[in-house]
């Protein structure tokens, strides 16, 4: 007899990769020989209201065909989790769904009375092995197929290494062994949401910031993951598609991703590990500069192409010829990067030291007290720190050089950053942390405005090179059509500092004035 109510399973605990050119055969080959293996045939419909109203509540529901045996399946992620989802599963008669099942389930208020139909649908042969240590059980299940959306379908080719026993520590020792063997990428998109991507025709639609599930109770290690995971998966997201396609809003949005990370290690830098804090550090800042020159040439392109009143000739022509020579070397460079190994290490390792780094077993009492501690106790004097700084900083705003309105527009970027994490930690005034944050954006648009400049100067010198003539003088041109309008840009962010001076803070300013937050003799105002 088919039960008739869901079981809840234990959360999953899993990491899901991508393989590359050669993966498969070479796990096959060496670890797990397709003869060996368990393989399936699956067929899975996933199911959603009119609206998506499941996928906007973090569900997932599909019903799945293996052999003769169809399974219901409910799963849900929540508060940002990168490795644990809840899941409600049970078996069902046929391919539709039986909605009785669903009643018991959170799903039920996000479904309501609307209607349920296929979304989706994913195939895929599946070839699972169980990996056993002293240590732990691991099921290995190797993916290949398709998600399909109507006439439109998305290859699948895939590990995942899922935790049947044992410490999660040993599905990370596991998983670096593999990625000794073959170029294997930690990916954190399910099969779901590429299906979601792909029903709406966004495939290849770069992936922008969520925001954060960080509230007035949540303590600060949780915030801190909760922050980090966020920044991680849309980082991770948008490298995978800058591999497929040199898509300039995939590469921006990976270099967001990377930015919030960075913010993320600052902001939170009183309760990190030295080790894990400079180490990310330096690797985050080495992807960055792999970047950004393909980023830089985006934006000058994206600026000149405005111009369109601009009469073409021989010079303007050749150096345009220039400038998407060096765009294309600049993307091979990006696009190197993220494919190299070192990029996949830093996945796996910056994941891992999210979820168990030594962070999380620092025994210094201040810095424990913190991490255990309500997280508006780290977040009122961090924004109150950055906040005073950037107001001191910016009051001589015209005489600042080029160099010292760079740093503005950093520390400008990383208060927003920090306001945007901390957005519903403090309630009480919603409408003035609005105005905060409107005037932030208005001064980091301006600021963003004279960097493009600065930086025009640099990437029309870069592909002129050592050439001179016609070339050089078109280039300059160029530059200077870019930048005749920096004085009233200048004026307009002076204008934009007096304006956010004004404004005031969103967090309690009894705490957030505190210029030091000490702890193990360190001063967070300097992160």
């Amino acid at each position: 007899m088919l039960a008739r109510a869901p079981a809840k399973a234990a959360p999953e605990l899993e990491l899901k990769f991508q393989l590359g050119a050669g993966a498969l055969e070479a796990l096959e080959g060496s670890l797990f020989p397709r003869a060996q293996a368990k393989v399936s045939q699956l067929h899975a419909t996933y199911f959603d209201t009119p609206g998506h109203a499941l996928r906007d509540n973090g569900f997932s529901l599909r019903v799945r065909r293996k052999d003769q045996t169809f399974t219901q399946t409910l799963k849900h992620r929540d508060g940002g989790a990168l490795f644990e989802r809840d899941e409600w599963e049970t078996r069902v008669e046929g391919p539709g769904l039986d909605l009785d099942v669903l009643a018991g389930t959170p799903a039920a208020t996000a479904i309501a009375d609307a209607a349920l139909a296929p979304a989706f649908t994913v195939e895929v042969e599946r070839r699972i092995h169980v990996w056993s240590s002293d240590a732990a059980q691991i099921e290995v299940a190797l993916d290949t197929g398709a998600v399909v959306a109507g006439e439109r379908r998305d290859p699948i080719a895939e590990l995942e290494l899922e935790l049947l026993a044992g410490p999660p520590q040993a599905l990370f020792d596991l998983a670096r062994r593999l990625m000794d063997v073959a170029p294997l990428t930690l990916a954190f998109e399910s099969k779901a949401e590429r299906g979601y991507r792909l029903v709406g025709h966004d495939g290849v639609a770069a992936l922008k910031a969520q925001r954060t599930a960080v509230g007035p109770k949540t303590a600060v290690a949780p915030a801190f993951q909760v922050i980090m995971r966020g920044a991680l998966v849309q980082a991770a997201g948008n490298a995978d598609l800058l591999r497929r396609a040199n898509n300039p809003d995939a590469l921006h949005q990976l270099r967001v991703g990377l930015r919030r990370l960075r913010a993320g290690l600052s902001v939170f830098k009183a309760i990190l590990d030295a080790d894990g804090l400079n180490r990310f550090r330096a690797e985050t800042r080495w992807l960055a500069g792999e970047l950004s020159d393909a980023r830089d040439i985006d934006v000058f392109l994206q600026k000149a192409a405005v111009r369109d009143e601009i009469e073409e000739n021989d010079g303007r022509a050749a150096f345009f010829r220039a400038l998407r020579i060096a765009q294309a070397e600049a993307y091979e460079r990006a696009v190197d990067a993220v494919g190299s190994p070192r990029f996949r290490a830093l996945l796996l390792d910056i994941a891992e030291w999210i979820e168990a780094g030594a962070w999380r077993r620092l025994d210094d009492m201040p810095q424990r007290r913190l991490r255990e501690g309500p997280i508006t106790v780290l977040a009122a004097p961090v924004l109150g720190q950055l906040d005073h700084r950037l107001r001191r900083r910016s009051r001589r705003f015209l005489e600042i050089d080029a160099a010292g309105r760079h740093d503005l527009r950093k520390q400008a970027k990383k208060l927003r950053y920090a306001a945007a994490f901390f957005a519903e930690v403090f309630t009480e005034h919603p409408k003035r942390r609005d105005r905060f944050v409107a005037a932030l954006r208005a001064l980091q648009d301006h600021l963003g405005e004279l960097n493009d400049m600065a930086v025009s100067r640099s990437v029309a010198l870069k592909a002129v090179g050592k050439r001179n003539g016609e070339l050089a003088f078109a280039a300059g041109l160029e530059v200077g059509r870019l930048t005749e309008a920096e004085a009233a840009v200048m004026d307009a962010a002076d204008r934009a500092f007096k304006a956010y001076r004004k404004v005031k803070p969103f967090w309690p300013s009894s705490e957030g004035r505190n210029e030091d937050l000490n702890l193990s003799g360190r001063r967070l105002n300097r992160a």
